[in-house]
């Protein structure tokens, strides 16, 4: 059992993978030329020859390289995954552990909960809480969605462990 967690987001298989598939190939391969195209002019454009080193002319060249070069990166980072991180309830060990997704399928385990440790549960609107029995925070996780909430309650409860 797991509700999974697309950038640090709560919410359903289902959800997960729709926002997974919200960008195509080709716009991810689209982003990386340009944003790659727009790195290399930005840095190209001091490769340029100019008439003279008038101080305006300079500035301008900075102000347009920094703004290309801002823009690539941005655009390179649009085609990036995003981290997803799932929680998992293991009802044989008793324990909630946290898992980030990986590139190619793998995952890592970041972190494990007893279900002794937690004190309290609250889920809100847009937020899952773990609070511990000191009321540290062990575990906080941003729902998206009235579906995510409901399904994070029906994993909770489906445990036995007490949501507030």
């Amino acid at each position: 059992m797991a509700v999974a967690v697309q950038g640090l987001s709560a919410s359903s298989s289902v959800q997960s993978e729709e926002l997974k598939r919200a960008q195509s190939f080709p716009v991810r391969a689209a982003a990386v030329l340009f944003g790659f195209g727009f790195i290399w002019a930005g840095a190209g454009l001091w490769l340029v020859p100019g008439q003279d080193l008038d101080p305006s002319i300079l500035l301008a060249k900075m102000f347009l390289s920094i703004m290309m070069v801002t823009a690539g990166v941005g655009m390179t980072q649009i085609a990036t995954d995003k981290p997803r991180f799932e929680l998992h309830f293991d009802g044989r060990n008793r324990q909630v552990l946290l898992v980030q997704g990986l590139s190619r399928g793998r995952s890592h385990i970041v972190r494990s909960i007893n279900y002794e440790d937690i004190g309290r549960i609250q889920v809100s609107d847009d937020v899952l809480t773990m609070y511990g029995d000191t009321g540290k925070i062990l575990a906080e996780l941003p729902l998206e969605g009235a579906n995510a909430r409901l399904d994070a309650i029906a994993q909770l409860r489906s445990q036995s462990l007490a949501v507030s």
